[in-house]
């Protein structure tokens, strides 16, 4: 071999060490972005049914307008965004124009594809977000981190949802229903037994990253069981036994303090005086909520 060619075949191999070295060492596309304790991340806050039949929908402008002030007042820095599912929403940050007769199946598959697309995705620079839900949006996005990870013809080839925080939300279903039950889909959806319900594990899923879940009810919601709003497992659920903690004033109530007890993982802390549900889901998203 004359002493050119050993020189190209020294060349050769030292730059395909280094292509190697790059290959194995550089992080991917679309690698999951860490796990952090910040108050950076898009917060997207999830309405419920509109359970008023002379109504056709949220202002979610108005729905969540204590909490997202009182994120705000606590100096959160990202983002605060609002999703509708209904025709009749109005100030949404995004409106997927449904009704009450939309599978609940169908408006998770429209909130993956809209935190996909907006948020998930290596183009939107795989952001990753947290999620408070009040009531039946909790069983949005509970059925959208879960159809997604089963890879469900339809939603997103994956999530990058951090914390999820919810509200009075009938994780075991509802039979306070009254007349809901007659007229809407969504009502049939969320009573114990129902296709949908059984069709979801009882352990909260998981976005590719990992999610951390908490769960909220109260012994005075009356839509609501205080079981079933924490039915299943999640790493922390909190209870509150006070009077003026009811379904509706769930994220209206963000200063003050109730009577609540706090599980994280396994153990509940005794009752006592607890922070109000808009703060404890601020402490849920920010961070593993301690109590």
């Amino acid at each position: 071999m004359s002493k050119p060619q050993r020189r190209i075949l020294l060349f050769l191999s030292v730059f395909l060490a280094a292509v190697l070295t790059a290959l194995t060492t550089a992080t991917p596309a679309n690698a999951a972005p860490p796990r952090s304790t910040t108050n950076t991340n898009t917060v997207i806050f999830v309405h419920g049914i509109q359970g008023n039949p002379l109504k056709t929908g949220h202002d979610c402008t108005a729905s969540w307008a204590d909490a997202r002030r009182h994120f705000k007042d606590k100096g959160w820095r990202g983002n605060l965004r609002t999703f509708g599912y209904y025709r009749g929403d109005t100030r949404c940050s995004h409106e997927y124009g449904g009704n009450r007769d939309t599978p609940i199946n169908t408006v998770a598959k429209a909130f993956a594809n809209y935190v996909y697309d907006n948020f998930s995705k290596p183009s939107k620079g795989s952001k990753k977000i947290d999620v408070v839900a009040h009531s039946m949006g909790g069983l949005v996005v509970r059925a959208a981190l879960y159809h997604t990870r089963r890879g469900t013809a339809g939603f997103p080839p994956y999530l990058y949802i951090e914390d999820v925080a919810t509200l009075a939300t009938p994780h075991g279903g509802s039979t306070n229903d009254g007349f809901c039950r007659f007229l809407w889909r969504q009502c049939k959806d969320m009573r114990p037994g129902s296709a949908f319900l059984d069709a979801l594990p009882t352990t909260m899923p998981n976005s590719r990253m990992g999610t951390d879940w908490t769960t909220m009810s109260s012994f005075h919601d009356g839509y609501v069981s205080e079981s079933s709003g924490i039915a299943g497992t999640a790493e922390h659920e909190i209870q509150y036994n006070d009077s003026r903690v009811g379904h509706v004033s769930f994220p209206k109530l963000a200063t003050g303090t109730y009577n609540a007890r706090i599980k994280n993982n396994s153990t509940w802390t005794g009752w006592g005086r607890r922070a109000a549900p808009a703060e404890m889901a601020r402490i849920a998203v920010y961070g593993p909520s301690t109590g």
